[in-house]
């Protein structure tokens, strides 16, 4: 451990191990110590939710970290895939499913955590980052540009300097605290996981050969979803051949007590997804581990300074983790600051840029909180759950996934270009997530339905916006996609506010703005439940 470094990252998690290969990547004198309480390796079963990773931040890890060889180890994913709830939730096969049968262009992996950062750690120490486990973070006395923080290493303590700190050190979020930047989230979940060293096949839980037929690939390779009203249970498989097993709930639905334990979350499972409890039980001598946390989404009023501090990952902000997004703000974050930090090292004023990429990050968090705000009551309702779902996917592909692809966000040029389609979007999605609402209140009639299959894999549109993700273009190329897609975007509103309001005209003042569409983007999913 040296006197002097350029960036000191408190924590050695996957927001802060990532940081600093990104750094390292682009600046290869860049001086980097990575202060890790832990001991290290870490166990495999480690207390870690964020095995799933979507496109985002798949891209992240293999295009812009190069991490292609340790992702070769994980399991690739299938997509995101859900069932939804359907009488006593007994039978697999008759519960409505969607979800993809072939796997999408653009690549997702399910990440085995604990393996995983064992691998990163590695490759830190490869690259020249000072990695030091055991190692906590004693004081912090920030200045401008240089802070002196005491470590206490292997019981030895030690005086170290640096120009940037970075907090990642998760909920424990110790520059947060230390500043008061704490800032509540206003959705409020709960949320239980544990491990189980076994391969429980969500493949086996049915032998009907129709079921089994209609997905090409192993579901189990999915991230799968049990959906019901105000919850949903995760299944996902992990590459040492163990299964993650996750409670997500609504306080106001199921309260925190009826899961905050492993034996309440078993009693849960039981009443609520039985079919997944019995094949729980029959495995439970292979129990791992279990993590619990209340009020699960949380805030942060600023993530970045001037002065050369900076937070990361679960030390700033989190929101749900329904549709894997926590490595994706991981890549947005590590995105900006590793950009703040390499301009300023190589002598550019960042004063401006700082104050851009904190209002940037702030509205990306500020646009997808609506996808989750208030909408765990749909998740009962097939009919307007897989709308809504088709419906995000399409946000996110043709928005922030589409800029992400292309390196985009820390091009303010181009953002400002953008900033009003941008904004469209928003709009839009603030007005169709409301509409979800309404509509799932009235409409119960996906309630009856049973065995439906919905492949998104064969929705045109969709795979197209997915497969546009690794497709090169130059920026007028990009502007003019973004443009076809706000168009799409619309139009997809359109059909889908019109479709519902054929059998409820009531739902006709719950939207403002959205002309009717003649576009028929999903006939055939709407025709399922006819």
């Amino acid at each position: 451990m040296h006197q002097q470094y350029d960036v000191l990252i408190m924590g050695g998690g996957l927001s802060g191990l990532t940081l600093a290969i990104q750094l390292k990547r682009k600046v290869a004198s860049l001086r980097i110590l990575i202060a890790e309480q832990a001991a290290h390796p870490a166990p495999e079963a480690a207390h870690k939710v964020g095995e799933s990773s979507v496109e985002i931040a798949s891209h992240y890890f293999e295009n812009i970290l190069g991490l292609k060889a340790q992702l070769d180890n994980e399991l690739p994913k299938l997509g995101l895939r859900f069932f939804y709830t359907l009488g006593a939730n007994a039978e697999i096969s008759k519960r409505i499913e969607l979800g993809p049968s072939d796997f999408p262009a653009a690549k997702s992996y399910q990440l085995d955590r604990g393996r995983f950062e064992n691998a990163l750690a590695v490759q830190c120490l490869q690259l020249g980052i000072d990695f030091q486990d055991n190692c906590k973070v004693k004081a912090i006395a920030l200045g401008q540009s240089q802070h002196q923080i005491t470590l206490l290493h292997n019981d030895q303590e030690s005086v170290v300097q640096t120009n940037w700190l970075v907090d990642s050190t998760g909920r424990m979020s110790l520059l947060k605290r230390k500043l008061k930047l704490a800032k509540p989230a206003y959705h409020d979940i709960n949320a239980s996981w544990f491990r189980i060293n076994h391969a429980i096949n969500i493949d086996n839980w049915s032998q009907k050969p129709d079921w089994q037929d209609r997905v090409k690939a192993p579901r189990r390779l999915s991230t799968n979803h049990l959906l019901g009203k105000g919850y949903w249970v995760w299944l996902i498989p992990l590459s040492s051949g163990a299964t993650s097993i996750g409670i997500v709930a609504d306080a106001k639905i199921h309260p925190y007590a009826e899961i905050n334990t492993f034996e309440r979350a078993k009693v849960w499972l039981k009443k609520y997804e039985p079919q997944c409890a019995q094949m729980l039980d029959q495995h439970l001598d292979k129990f791992q581990d279990f993590l619990t946390l209340k009020h699960y989404s949380h805030n942060c009023k600023k993530m970045y300074s001037t002065d050369g501090w900076a937070i990361t990952g679960d030390a700033g902000v989190f929101l749900d983790p329904f549709y894997s997004p926590g490595s994706d703000f991981i890549a947005l974050n590590n995105g900006f600051i590793s950009d703040l930090i390499i301009k300023q090292y190589t002598g550019e004023d960042i004063a401006v840029r700082t104050e851009q990429y904190e209002k940037l990050f702030r509205t990306l968090f500020l646009a997808f909180c609506p996808v989750y705000e208030d909408q765990y009551p749909i998740m009962a309702n097939a009919k307007v759950m897989s709308i809504k779902i088709i419906w995000d996917y399409t946000l996110y592909w043709s928005g922030a996934a589409l800029l992400f692809f292309r390196d985009k966000f820390c091009d303010l040029e181009f953002m400002q270009i953008t900033a009003n389609s941008l904004q469209q979007i928003y709009q839009i999605n603030l007005q169709m997530q409301g509409f979800f609402r309404q509509w799932a209140d009235i409409d119960l009639s996906s309630a009856k339905k049973s065995d439906i299959f919905i492949n998104y894999s064969k929705i045109e549109f969709l795979q197209q916006l997915n497969k546009d993700l690794v497709k090169e273009c130059d920026d007028q190329r990009l502007q003019q996609q973004l443009a076809q897609n706000i168009d799409l975007i619309r139009e997809l509103a359109g059909e889908i506010v019109a479709e519902a309001c054929i059998g409820f005209p009531e739902l006709k003042g719950y939207v403002s703005g959205i002309p009717a569409s003649q576009e028929r983007y999903l006939a055939d999913v709407f025709a399922l439940f006819r």
